[in-house]
């Protein structure tokens, strides 16, 4: 269960705008971009969380594709 109160358990809407531009490879080149933007160095760790939220939530395709941009992050 995620400790986020305002997490809803219903399917969350996709940014269409980002995965109809190109393909999967793409849109985890942006997820990379904007990570290293925010966290830096850090980028790793935060994709590392995000992946951690996306497991406990029950998410596993999800956890999946950012357990692959955490290993593309920390090579």
């Amino acid at each position: 269960m995620s400790r986020n109160p305002s997490r809803s358990k219903r399917p969350q809407p996709t940014n269409r705008e980002i995965v109809n531009e190109g393909s999967q490879a793409d849109a985890d080149e942006v997820i990379i971009d904007h990570a290293h933007a925010l966290y830096g160095g850090e980028a790793a760790t935060a994709i590392a969380f995000c992946g951690l939220d996306a497991w406990f939530d029950g998410e596993e395709a999800e956890f999946r594709r950012l357990a692959g941009l955490f290993r593309r992050l920390r090579n």
